[in-house]
Formats: C-alpha cells, sequence, structure tokens
C-alpha cells in the first residue's frame, strides 16, 4: 500500500517574514551560501531549528521549508525574467511586475510561467533578490 503525503503546510505571514528575515542574514554573512549563490549543505536543519524556536506548534517540517524556498527562488527569477524584457517594469508602490495587455498576451503564448506574476503583488521581492540573485562579481584590480 502506497504511503500517504506528507501534509502540506499552509504559511502565515508571521512564519514567511521570520523565514525570508532567517534566510536574507544568512546570505548577509556569508556563513550558509556558496558563490553561486546556493545555499550549503545542512541549512534546511538550521532554519527548522529557528522556525521551531519561534513557531513550536506549527509543525514546520524542513520538506516545508525547501518547497517554499524553492517557489520563492523560482517566481524570483520569473519576475527578474520578465522585468528585463521590454515592455515589462517593477512598480515597487504596489510591489508587482506591470505591463500593458498585449504585452502580457504576448508573453504568455512563450513563457507560461509569466502567468503567475500577472496582477499579483509580492512584497517579499526585495527580499527574494538579496536571496536568490548572487551579486555581481566585482573585477579585480
Amino acid at each position: 500500500m502506497a504511503s500517504r503525503p506528507p501534509p502540506r503546510h499552509n504559511w502565515v505571514q508571521a512564519e514567511e517574514i521570520l523565514l525570508i528575515s532567517v534566510l536574507k542574514s544568512m546570505v548577509e554573512s556569508q556563513l550558509w551560501t556558496t558563490s553561486s549563490g546556493h545555499f550549503r549543505p545542512g541549512y534546511l536543519r538550521y532554519l527548522k531549528r529557528i522556525m521551531d524556536s519561534d513557531f513550536p506548534n506549527a509543525a514546520i517540517e524542513e520538506w516545508h521549508i525547501e518547497a517554499k524556498v524553492k517557489k520563492w527562488r523560482r517566481t524570483c527569477f520569473v519576475i527578474v525574467d520578465l522585468i528585463n524584457r521590454p515592455g515589462f517594469e517593477w512598480d515597487a508602490s504596489q510591489n508587482m511586475v506591470v505591463a500593458e495587455d498585449d504585452v502580457w498576451i504576448a508573453i504568455l503564448q512563450v513563457h507560461q510561467q509569466a502567468l503567475v506574476t500577472r496582477d499579483v503583488q509580492f512584497p517579499l521581492f526585495d527580499d527574494w533578490r538579496v536571496c536568490f540573485i548572487p551579486p555581481p562579481e566585482e573585477p579585480e584590480e
């Protein structure tokens, strides 16, 4: 008999805020990230300990954290890809990608993942960029 998949976790805003703030501090400290922008082994265990200490009854597992981080990373890259294309902009006052309808229609014909960003606010986008987009290499002198 097949085993049941573990239950999903419905994240609340306070949990997401803690998770992104810890991820940012991990990136900024450079102790938990590689030069390519990936997190080092053990980062999920570290994050779980922190989440458990602040939200002991939430039953957040490592795989919940991993799924959330993957979703954030994937969405971040879609947004960055869009705002680097002609006709798209990041509206910081609304925290969303904006474009004319005809531009959206054209991109959705070739980039279906862009649909998840249309008319959706992403208040954590600036934090995601810190966490998932490695800074440009500084030229050697």
